[in-house]
Parts: structure tokens; sequence; C-alpha cells
């Protein structure tokens, strides 16, 4: 199934590389995540291609050290494997997805996506809030993704997001490492 993920971000990020609408890249994304049946795992979606085409230099520099960490410890993905973009162990087919690009607030463009990844459970998603929120840059003069939400957005409080996660995972294996093993310094 990688391989298919992988085939497919391929075929789209020909026309991502020169993103020119701020929701570009995440419509990116969101393809690739409506492709992934059943349980999906986080590195799907931060493939080198993508780390290299849809995000940010510092979105991907702090991935991947969230990424070497867990690799160094030999975690085999518990701090980085989890889903961040549909947010479900056993997700149904993605339907209703609504990807809306906001006002430019300085150099950021929010994007929100609005998707039904539950209703085939019997569970009726909450249509009135995003289910993500993105933070959307412009880089290199294409947009990327800069940051995104899945949940406690809080009007974009850095402490909430998906980034910021990844860099308190790199610091705290930092911190791990740092200290030893066993704890002892």
């Amino acid at each position: 199934m990688r391989f298919r993920v992988l085939f497919m971000a391929l075929s789209l990020f020909a026309g991502a590389a020169q993103a020119a609408e701020p929701q570009d890249p995440v419509v990116t994304l969101m393809k690739v995540a409506d492709g992934i049946e059943g349980n999906s795992q986080a590195t799907d979606y931060y493939d080198e291609v993508l780390l290299t085409s849809i995000y940010s230099r510092s979105f991907s520099q702090i991935y991947r050290m969230a990424a070497l960490g867990d690799d160094l410890l030999d975690l085999q993905g518990v701090m980085t494997g989890q889903d961040e973009v549909v947010v479900s162990q056993d997700p149904c087919p993605m339907k209703d997805l609504r990807i809306a690009a906001g006002k430019p607030k300085g150099d950021v463009v929010p994007v929100a996506v609005y998707f039904d990844v539950s209703s085939c459970w019997g569970i009726k998603p909450d249509r009135t809030e995003p289910a993500l929120r993105f933070h959307v840059i412009e880089e290199d003069g294409r947009y990327v993704i800069d940051n995104f939400w899945k949940s406690d957005y809080r009007d974009g409080q850095l402490e909430t997001s998906v980034k910021a996660r990844y860099a308190d995972l790199a610091k705290s294996q930092i911190d791990h490492m740092l200290k030893g093993f066993d704890g002892e310094e």
C-alpha cells in the first residue's frame, strides 16, 4: 500500500511543486489521506516527496528530528506513527470533503478542512467546525503547509499544533538520550 500511496503522491506532486493557490498543498495532502484505507500510519503523510513539496522547511525539519529520535530510540514509530490527519483508528471512507482558504493574516493563509470519516459507524460528525486547520505560507514562490491543528486550535496557538507536538517529541527524545536510557545523568 505504501508504494500505491507513494505513486499516487508522485503523480499529485507534479502540480503541487508550483502550488498556485494557498489550499493546493492541503488538497494534495487530503488526496493522499483519502487514498489510505483502514488504519494508516503518519509516515505516509510524511514521505520524503511530501516533505519536500507540500510542507515548509521548518515543519519538515521538525518532523525529521522527531522521526530520527523515534529511530534512534528504536520506538518503531510509537511517537511519530499516529495518524495526525484523519485521526481515526478505523475510519470510514472519506466523504463530504471541503477545503476552504480564509483571508490571509500577515504571511499566513488559514485553510479549513471539513470531512466525514465516521458516519458509517453511526457517528454524525460536527460539520460546523473544521476537522483540521492549516497555516499555509509562501516559501520559494510556492504555497506550503507550515503547521496544522487536528483539535484545540485556540486561535492558532502554537503549543496546541501538530508542529509543536513534533518539536516536543524531538526535545523529549534528546533529553532522554542526554540523561541516558535509565534516567541517570
